[in-house]
């Protein structure tokens, strides 16, 4: 649907009179009873709710599996603006995108019905996308195409082995040494999906006895990471140092005795658009003996006069960061991650992170195209008129201009310079759906966020800015981003500014903070001198102890003569569709035309019709109602049963699954039950216990 004819939701005017807290609370109990009676309708009709049906489990007489709380915000919540989420792309993930258009089901005759795709597409400008130096798509850089093509053809499509055993290529090693380099530091190694890249990292870096600070916004795969870690973990509120001090300082001079600190936090917030407080916080950690892990995914190669993040940008040294983490899928126009540091400490994580031992390594492909993404970046400081100097100058202005414009139309715009997201708040759930719809009727492809991405009550709009997008495109966007928000009411820092009488406001909400932080801030440094005291007693773990015997961080020793191997017998590509001719040249086609990377999630104009038809074949093959893509193993089973599973059930486990299951198991916090490996008998055993 392309919304002609679409009408925005009644009473924009409203927050002017009541404030925003009241407006949006009655918003959200408007939605919920519209979404409850809705679903009423379908049920008393005989309709069941296909997205969370469960006919296999009523056949069973079972619980059904979706009725919780993700379940009911799905059916009555999500349903209401699913149409703004998920929508394929049929083109590269350039600064235009050919949105593919869907209509409801029209056999379906309740509320609610599916999203089918059309032939028809929508010239959109891609205002949602993590391409932010533009490298994402066909031919961004000399003889692209060529390299890409040599890259799939000439090595295998997938390495299909974990890079601790038969996965470690030639090209990773190259990557991880121009890396190291890049970011100055002794050592790095790459894994081959970003989400993985923290959430099986961490916990090899930290375990139980040891504490993580972590700041309340961080994202979701450092809050797994964190917690299937086992160590204590103890939020800072965001971006808060006289916070943050406060945590160390209980952690220094409180009963429990930690092993060592680990302070994890992110270079941009990708949901506030706002960069680290790196100058503050740094000092602070150092001042207790706090190692670092900083995630770099939406600031390397965006931030910085040569790229290489908000240390760069902010005048921090890389030595004063211990671990340095990043990601592909965004500035680089490819996928999968990495980490930074001193040579042993990423040894360790080679050898203990189920990101490299429990999983494919990066496609060499993948590997090829940040490489050569990469030299140009690393150029740039050599050749000012170079393709790498010129993307870095257009990322920089593009996302100053866009910021201060969107501030002088009167938009109530979250961050800071030269942060390449920007956030715009909106506030109420109807304006997420209606800014949307808006937008995408006009050509914009934009991204709205609200729960449980963002806060209930604070739903907004992100836009992601490119080194890919022209001046006269941006300035066309903005003039129409301008009307819409006149129609929408959304300027709340100019003519549509809420009731400040009444609470709700991020100004009262940051005025509140400002009052608290400065109150923190007179508490820790009456405490300092006591804290320190106590710290200087008590001499920490290291991050990870350096052996004196040289370690192989690999599992087999004779990587270095791979290519000699005439035999592999520990493969995981047990058809040979890795070198395969005929995949080859399909993996070829696509890259013709769409690109390497998606330079987004499946969520945010990440979904191609590539993706849709394996899922659909997949489904059909293993003779299932649907499927979906994950890209990445490790990721795919315990990303699932953390989903489907939740605290108040129970689950019952073989004793012999592998280290993902017990990830997702992990995950859930459920009850857990074990029964002997492949032992039925036993199975039954603990089914009868249970019941």
């Amino acid at each position: 649907m392309d919304y002609k004819g679409y009408e925005c939701y009644p009473g924009y005017w409203a927050p002017s009179l009541t404030g925003h807290t009241a407006f949006t609370s009655f918003q959200w109990a408007g939605c919920a009873a519209m979404g409850v009676g809705k679903n009423v309708i379908n049920y008393a009709r005989g309709i069941p709710d296909w997205r969370t049906n469960d006919p296999d489990g009523e056949e069973k007489q079972l619980p059904r599996l979706f009725r919780t709380k993700k379940g009911m915000y799905i059916r009555i919540l999500y349903a209401l603006i699913e149409d703004t989420f998920n929508r394929p792309i049929a083109s590269e993930p350039n600064d235009w995108i050919d949105c593919i258009i869907r209509e409801h089901d029209p056999n379906y005759k309740g509320f609610f019905p599916k999203l089918l795709l059309t032939d028809q597409t929508k010239r959109c400008l891609n205002l949602g996308s993590y391409n932010y130096l533009g490298f994402g798509g066909v031919d961004k850089y000399p003889n692209a195409r060529q390299i890409l093509e040599d890259a799939v053809t000439k090595y295998p499509l997938s390495t299909a082995s974990p890079s601790a055993e038969l996965g470690y290529h030639p090209v990773h090693a190259k990557l991880e040494a121009r890396l190291a380099d890049y970011l100055n530091k002794e050592d790095a190694m790459v894994i081959g999906m970003g989400f993985a890249t923290n959430s099986t990292v961490l916990p090899a870096l930290v375990g139980k006895g040891d504490l993580i600070v972590s700041d309340e916004l961080n994202h979701t795969s450092i809050v797994q990471g964190a917690r299937e870690s086992g160590a204590k973990v103890k939020p800072f509120m965001h971006n808060d140092a006289a916070d943050l001090e406060r945590v160390l300082q209980d952690a220094v001079m409180g009963p429990k005795k930690y092993g060592k600190i680990l302070l994890v936090i992110e270079g941009i917030y990708s949901m506030e658009g706002d960069i680290c407080d790196l100058k503050n916080i740094v000092p602070i950690a150092k001042r207790y003996g706090a190692y670092i892990y900083l995630d770099e995914a939406h600031s390397i190669g965006a931030v910085g006069p040569t790229g290489r993040g908000v240390t760069e940008e902010l005048g921090i040294g890389t030595k004063d960061i211990d671990i340095m983490m990043g990601t592909f899928s965004k500035s680089f126009g490819s996928s999968g991650g990495y980490v930074a540091g001193k040579k042993h400490v990423v040894d360790h994580v080679r050898r203990f992170a189920a990101g490299a031992t429990d999983a494919a390594s990066m496609p060499p492909a993948c590997a090829i195209q940040i490489m050569e993404a990469l030299k140009l970046i690393m150029g740039a400081a050599k050749d000012p008129n170079g393709i790498g100097a010129q993307k870095l100058r257009a990322i920089n202005e593009n996302a100053r201009f866009f910021r201060r414009r969107l501030v002088e139309l009167g938009f109530e715009v979250l961050g800071q310079a030269p942060s390449p997201v920007i956030p715009v708040m909106l506030y109420t759930p109807t304006k997420i759906g209606d800014f949307s719809r808006y937008c995408f009727r006009r050509g914009l492809a934009v991204v709205t966020v609200g729960a449980p991405a963002v806060p209930l009550m604070y739903g907004r709009v992100r836009f992601c800015i490119s080194a890919a997008h022209k001046k006269e495109d941006l300035v066309r966007a903005l003039e129409i981003i301008s009307e819409i928000g006149d129609e929408l009411q959304v300027k709340y820092r100019a003519k549509h500014a809420p009731n400040k009488s009444f609470p709700g406001t991020l100004d009262s909400l940051e005025h509140e903070r400002e009052v608290k932080k400065q109150a923190r801030a007179k508490k820790v440094a009456a405490l300092r001198e006591k804290a320190l005291k106590a710290r200087a007693k008590i001499t920490w773990n290291p991050l990870i102890s350096e052996t004196k015997k040289s370690v192989n961080p690999f599992g087999w020793s004779d990587r270095k003569k791979v290519g000699q191997a005439k035999i592999s017998v520990s493969s995981w590509d047990y058809l040979g569709l890795s070198t395969d001719p005929s995949v080859q040249s399909q993996c070829v086609r696509t890259l013709e035309k769409k690109g390497l990377g998606s330079c987004g999630p499946r969520g945010f104009y990440g979904t191609y019709p590539e993706h849709l038809r394996a899922e659909r074949d997949i489904a059909a093959f293993l003779e299932t109602d649907q499927a979906v893509l994950y890209p990445f193993g490790a990721c795919t089973v315990s990303s699932v049963i953390a989903c489907m599973a939740a605290r108040e059930d129970v689950l019952i486990v073989d004793e012999g699954v592998g280290r993902n299951v017990l990830t997702g198991v992990n995950l859930t916090r459920a009850e857990v039950r074990f029964y002997k490996h492949c032992d039925a008998a036993d199975c039954e055993r603990v089914l009868k216990d249970i019941a």
